[in-house]
């Protein structure tokens, strides 16, 4: 008589189990077994009492999706084991989970880098259904995914100002900037081998443009301080600014309380943290800078308290202040800024003590200034050229 032959049973490594809750559902998790190592996942699936044949099918569909994670983490154990379970669990992230987490962990940010860490998410989903694929694994981000998210940034429309104008090519270096240093990141965390935008050539990325920063000279600032202006605060406040460097989001909040008197009481200086970096800044307050600064006030804390009116409006008063001068220069407050360094530079002050005046975080920045004034003094020689022909 011929022996049955033993059926052999086969325990796979990833089971799918139920749990009960209190509210009738049933949670669904993972129940990994392999080589005497358990480890269990939720997967955040949830079945309903069956009470009607929406309810079966939603069942239905949500079992589905249960099978097709299980079938997944037991590729993924066949690939890394049970060795390290977190890196099983993430070897799939995708990258908008990535994306939110690395937004997340951005306690430290400033409110503007935080802004743009969430704009870019956004720019990537847009993208990601631009291309049907949403649940993109981190993993699959190649130098080709990279390229082409460049190119898509260069026809996405601005979400401001009625969204009419696309977004300018300032704000795609910053997206591609932030979006590498998330990608670096994925790297240091183990998830991917390689940064992909770091395999893309120079001119494959979103170009730096070297814009001119426009700054008026000391004729031209003699010029304006004789002119009268429609808002006489407006004129104070910018040539403040011209002799302290000041931003207008610094010199809008200067108080009283920054103002402090030098250890031999002959001079006085601002210590104020600024708006835009967060960094302290020290500026002396010259003859000149004082010239400008309006007498204090009973009752305010502002020194420029007299400004009730809005940026834009300060700059439109600005410019029709410059152009009756007779100043063609396209001029914004900002140009003040400019102005303090330029000048500063043209007679003669150190280019390290500037940056710090200016509260520059690198040097580099303040270099811009230093080549700028190295420009001037070639074309203001340049000028004797041709003068003295018939000489010879």
């Amino acid at each position: 008589m011929a022996h049955k032959k033993e059926e052999i049973n086969l325990k796979e490594p990833v089971r799918i189990r139920e749990k009960n809750l209190k509210d009738g559902n049933k949670s669904l998790y993972l129940d990994i077994y392999l080589h005497g190592s358990r480890k269990k996942e939720g997967l955040k699936l949830y079945l309903i009492p069956e009470v009607s044949a929406a309810a079966k099918l939603q069942n239905k569909n949500t079992m589905k999706l249960a099978e097709q994670i299980k079938a997944q983490r037991i590729l993924d154990i066949q690939k890394v084991g049970l060795v390290d379970w977190e890196k099983v669990k993430q070897i799939n992230v995708t990258l908008l989970d990535y994306v939110n987490k690395q937004i997340a962990a951005g306690e430290d940010l400033s409110p503007a880098s935080a802004r743009q860490k969430r704009n870019l998410r956004v720019r990537i989903e847009e993208y990601l259904i631009n291309i049907n694929n949403v649940e993109l694994p981190l993993n699959k981000v190649d130098k080709e995914f990279c390229k082409n998210f460049i190119a898509f940034l260069r026809t996405c429309i601005s979400h401001q100002k009625g969204g009419k104008k696309p977004i300018g090519e300032t704000t795609q270096r910053t997206f591609i900037n932030r979006f590498a240093s998330i990608m670096e990141q994925g790297v240091r965390d183990g998830l991917i081998m390689q940064n992909p935008f770091s395999l893309l050539e120079k001119k494959e990325k979103p170009q730096k443009k070297c814009a001119e920063k426009e700054f008026l000279t000391i004729e031209e600032i003699k010029t304006l301080m004789k002119k009268e202006c429609r808002y006489p605060i407006v004129k104070s406040a910018f040539l403040f600014c011209c002799f302290t460097g000041l931003r207008y989001s610094d010199m809008v909040t200067l108080e009283w309380k920054h103002i402090h008197e030098s250890a031999d009481g002959k001079s006085l200086y601002i210590e104020k943290k600024q708006v835009k970096t967060k960094n302290d800044v020290v500026v002396p307050l010259s003859k000149e800078a004082l010239r400008w600064m309006p007498e204090r006030k009973e009752g305010e804390s502002l020194v420029f308290n007299e400004i009730k009116i809005n940026q834009r409006t300060v700059e439109v008063v600005l410019q029709e202040w410059v152009k009756e001068a007779g100043i063609t220069k396209h001029v914004t407050y900002h140009t003040s800024r400019h102005t303090a360094a330029t000048m500063l530079l043209t007679l003669g002050a150190n280019l390290y003590v500037v940056s710090k005046l200016l509260g520059h975080r690198s040097i580099k920045v303040t270099e811009v200034y230093a080549k700028i004034v190295d420009q001037n003094k070639i074309d203001t020689m340049n000028l004797v050229n041709n003068m003295f022909k018939e000489a010879i």
